[in-house]
């Protein structure tokens, strides 16, 4: 089946890109996903299910932490395009792609080339299969340049960082600061995830969806209430 639909995806492209329409409040936006790149068409699978809920109130920045090739900033913009963009992502395939997206929207964003993590220094990346892949300061390993996070109140944090949200969440909420709305991957959540919950609930937020300790791999959305 996966063979199948790369093959059906193969005959949309153009120029080594496969392009992809969608809209968003009358607004139409294109999303380009690299000819053969099966992580480029699982994201785009995501787009089509609906990936990413918009807070209810305009947030005051949209900080995009792992923004890979930029799904979910294209959507934020689309929600709320007046608002500025700040997007963190090591990897230069990804950010070449997520430039593109970008110019092929004309969205103007803000890039930072680096992973993010509780303070400036370098990580390393160990492959893994699906999910499994993390991110340390333990060598071997690909090098990843990393920075901490520019978040401020009111902004909407999202964070799929490969396990480092372990690092990044404990500390921005340290610094006191509060997004007032979160969009998280939880990686390893079957194992420790309920560490992060329990540090949001104490930091002020509610989560909109239920939380599940047995998946593996969760995805979360807290609003701060205060």
């Amino acid at each position: 089946m996966r063979s199948r639909f790369i093959a059906v995806l193969h005959k949309f492209s153009r120029d080594g890109f496969v392009q992809m329409r969608f809209k968003v409040r009358g607004k139409q936006f294109v999303f380009l996903m690299r000819e053969g790149n099966m992580a480029d068409y699982l994201i785009g699978g995501e787009l089509v299910r609906g990936a990413y809920n918009p807070p209810q109130k305009k947030p005051t920045l949209i900080v995009d932490g792992g923004a890979n090739i930029g799904m979910f900033s294209l959507l934020a913009h689309a929600y709320f395009p007046e608002v500025g963009i700040l997007c963190y992502e090591p990897d230069k395939a990804n950010l070449g792609q997520l430039e593109r997206n970008f110019a092929a929207n004309q969205i103007s964003a803000e890039i930072v080339p680096k992973a993010l993590w509780s303070k400036e220094t370098t990580l390393y990346y160990h492959a893994g299969a699906s999910y499994t892949g993390y991110v340390d300061e333990s060598p071997p390993g690909e090098e990843i340049a990393c920075a901490t996070a520019h978040v401020e109140d009111g902004c909407w944090l999202k964070l799929d960082v490969e396990g480092a949200e372990y690092e990044v969440l404990p500390e921005v909420l340290g610094r006191g600061v509060r997004p007032a709305f979160i969009s998280m991957e939880i990686h390893f959540n079957n194992q420790k995830g309920e560490k992060l919950v329990r540090l949001l609930e104490q930091s002020g937020y509610r989560l909109i969806n239920v939380f599940d300790p047995f998946s593996e791999c969760l995805n979360i959305e807290a609003v701060y209430i205060g």
